[in-house]
């Protein structure tokens, strides 16, 4: 028996087997970093509350990514399926330097970096997902930022620039190490990877050229982290 990982995917469709959230994204990093042997099954969003919600059944909100692990435990959150797998699989670490330093990164990153892809690549995103889901991103989008989907979206070319501005602390880090937090690939790189995931999927072009192209140390970060991208499983 393997670990079992709850994914997101954007049809109904059985054969919709192509990971693109960022959030489930860390956890599939971290499986794949720590060696570990599991399988997907791919969720759709609507599918998640009763799935999620039986294997789960007092959390507030059902959510992916998730697992199941071998002894039938099941952990909600990337933090928290991080946090567990550490301490059951500890090697190799995924915190070296401290837990404080990559939850820092984080939060951090998930302020200044994170919505940048994410915004770039939205309507993209939205154009793949079936009509179900693009009802649900929809309705859930505008109804928590009170602007439609497209006003919420902006303008991609000044996404990608304020990502580039972002991006340069992290890039001049990758300039002296070969991963943020050292020698050894760690959650931040996890984090950050996951991030830029939107861009791989939508407008692989546009990560290549106007993102990666405009930082060589960055550029090499990120192909050492393609060794850790498997989607196979």
């Amino acid at each position: 028996m393997s670990i079992k990982l709850y994914d997101l995917k954007k049809t109904r469709s059985l054969n919709d087997r192509n990971p693109w959230s960022p959030n489930t994204w860390k956890t599939r990093y971290l499986l794949n970093i720590k060696g570990l042997d599991y399988s997907t099954e791919y969720l759709h969003f609507l599918e998640i509350p009763e799935t999620i919600g039986k294997l789960v059944p007092d959390t507030p909100k059902a959510t992916v990514p998730c697992i199941t692990d071998v002894d039938g435990i099941t952990i909600q959150d990337s933090r928290v399926i991080a946090l567990y797998l550490e301490e059951k699989y500890p090697t190799p670490s995924i915190f070296q330097g401290g837990q404080g330093i990559h939850f820092f990164f984080e939060d951090w990153s998930a302020e200044n970096i994170g919505p940048k892809p994410f915004l770039a690549s939205l309507p993209a995103m939205y154009s793949s997902l079936d009509e179900e889901a693009q009802l649900h991103l929809r309705k859930g989008r505008e109804f928590m930022f009170a602007t439609s989907l497209e006003n919420f979206a902006g303008n991609p070319k000044e996404h990608i620039l304020a990502l580039n501005k972002a991006l340069e602390p992290v890039a001049k880090i990758l300039s002296k190490y070969s991963f943020l937090t050292g020698d050894q690939v760690g959650w931040s790189d996890i984090v950050l990877a996951s991030q830029l995931v939107c861009l791989k999927k939508t407008h692989p072009d546009m990560l290549a050229e106007e993102v990666l192209g405009r930082h060589i140390h960055l550029k090499a970060w990120w192909e050492r982290m393609e060794e850790y991208a498997n989607e196979d499983n």
